[in-house]
């Protein structure tokens, strides 16, 4: 009896342990499944997000063509004494721009390649710097620096506009106003064209000029190209 009961329990112990293997087994593999579940779950979720991206890019993306655009200012800033002349140029605007001179940087005119005004004559252009090899440091956004064009006339491939040029970036802060004439090369890669426009308004320095004073000078565009 002694041994056919070891026999019976000896018998009976391969049951247990594969009982007990095939229930740790299914417990492991549970988690495991959950997270091929999650991550797929995540993945497809990631790519759907991506798609929508592209496709946003694709429906709102539009050509932009740069040109290099400079300013000479002058500015009759107010003193206990008189009028002090001020001067402002590209550099000035860069440095403003960026907080610090940037050594070999350079300025850019930023619009679409078919500039449109809307509602409020804005041509929805923007000002970059790039340093000296090039490399974008900074774009404008239209709370700093925007072209209002609310009156233009076009023959052929020029644009005569009233054009106002608004600034307010660092410590510079400016509203000029002129009447610009664009030339378009018709083989170009589009925007408005190259520019010279002798400007007057209102200009301010930050922490030099008494406010925003009056303000004279020009604003030159070079010929535009496909944008970087």
């Amino acid at each position: 009896m002694r041994a056919s009961r070891i026999v019976e329990e000896n018998s009976n112990e391969p049951a247990r342990v594969l009982h007990v293997w095939r229930r740790v087994t299914l417990d492991a593999q549970q988690p495991r499944q959950a997270l091929r579940m999650s991550t797929m779950k995540s993945l497809l979720k990631a790519l759907a997000i991506a798609g929508v991206a592209v496709l946003g890019l694709v429906a709102n993306g539009q050509a932009q063509v740069q040109q290099s655009i400079s300013f000479s200012l002058t500015l009759r800033d107010q003193t206990d004494t008189g009028v002090r002349v001020l001067r402002v140029t590209t550099r000035d605007v860069i440095a403003n721009l960026v907080g610090t001179n940037v050594p070999g940087g350079r300025l850019w005119l930023v619009m679409p390649d078919d500039p449109n005004p809307d509602a409020s004559g804005n041509i929805h252009a923007f000002l970059r710097v790039t340093d000296s090899r090039g490399n974008i440091i900074l774009d404008t956004t239209s709370d700093t620096f925007n072209i209002y064009q609310t009156f233009s006339s076009q023959a052929g491939t020029r644009i005569f506009a009233w054009n106002q040029f608004s600034l307010s970036f660092g410590g510079l802060g400016a509203e000029l106003y002129g009447t610009v004439t664009w030339t378009r090369s018709p083989l170009g890669p589009g925007g408005q064209g190259s520019f010279h426009c002798t400007v007057s308004g209102h200009c301010g320095l930050g922490g030099i000029s008494n406010g925003e004073v009056p303000c004279t000078g020009s604003i030159i565009g070079g010929a535009p190209r496909r944008a970087s």
